[in-house]
C-alpha cells in the first residue's frame, strides 16, 4: 500500500486537493445560506385562539433582524366582488393606546418572534364594512378574508410583505369557522412583487 502511494504521489496529490475544494465549496454554500438567511424577512399571518370568527388574526415577526410593519391591507370577499381596503389609520383612536399600541394601530415596529394582535376576524370584518359604508351587505355574506402585511425591513429599499387568505365556512353545525386556504404565509421578496406592493400602499397614503 505505502509503495503505491509513493509510486502514485501526483495522482494522490490531485484527489486531496480534489477533495479539499469540495470541503470549501460546501463550507462557502453554507455560509451563503445563513448570510442570505439573515437579510430575508419572514412575516408569519395565522389563525390563533380558536377556529371560530372569534379567533384571532396575529402578524408574527420571524425574520432574524426586527422589522417595522407599516401597512395591513384587508381585502373581503363578498357576493363575487372584493372590498379593499388599509386597516393601518382606519379609523380615530383613543388616546390611551393600552399597552400594546402596535396591535392597535396596526403599524410599529417588530422585533424577532414579536407578534401583533390584528383583532378577531369578525370584528374585523364588521370593521371593513362600516369603513366602506356597506350598508346593504350582511357579515354573514362575506366568505373570503385577505390579509397582506407591508414592512420595512433592514436596508431594503422597497418594502417586503406577506400575504395569506382565509375562507369562511358559514355551514357548519357548530358555528363558522376561519379556514386558512394555504398551509403556509406567502411571503412578498420578488424585487417585482415588491415594486407592486409600493404602488398599492401609496394609494391609501
Amino acid at each position: 500500500m505505502w509503495q503505491w502511494f509513493t509510486g502514485n504521489t501526483q495522482v494522490v496529490s490531485v484527489a486531496l486537493s480534489f477533495a479539499m475544494l469540495i470541503v470549501w465549496v460546501i463550507y462557502l454554500q453554507l455560509l451563503l445560506v445563513q448570510f442570505r438567511g439573515t437579510k430575508r424577512s419572514t412575516i408569519l399571518i395565522t389563525r390563533a385562539a380558536g377556529r371560530g370568527m372569534r379567533s384571532r388574526c396575529l402578524v408574527t415577526n420571524m425574520s432574524s433582524q426586527p422589522l417595522y410593519v407599516s401597512s395591513l391591507i384587508a381585502t373581503v370577499h363578498v357576493r363575487g366582488r372584493q372590498i379593499e381596503l388599509a386597516l393601518t389609520d382606519l379609523r380615530e383612536l383613543p388616546g390611551d393606546l393600552g399597552e400594546d399600541p402596535r396591535s392597535i394601530m396596526g403599524q410599529g415596529s417588530l422585533a424577532t418572534g414579536q407578534f401583533m394582535n390584528i383583532g378577531h376576524f369578525d370584528d374585523i370584518v364588521r370593521t371593513l364594512l362600516d369603513a366602506n359604508e356597506e350598508t346593504d351587505v350582511q357579515e354573514e355574506e362575506v366568505d373570503q378574508f385577505d390579509l397582506t402585511v407591508v414592512a420595512l425591513y433592514a436596508l431594503e429599499d422597497l418594502p417586503v410583505g406577506a400575504t395569506r387568505s382565509f375562507h369562511f365556512e358559514r355551514n357548519v353545525p357548530k358555528g363558522p369557522r376561519v379556514q386558512p386556504l394555504s398551509i403556509a404565509t406567502d411571503q412578498i421578496r420578488q424585487r417585482r412583487r415588491r415594486r407592486d406592493l409600493l404602488n398599492k400602499v401609496q394609494q391609501y397614503l
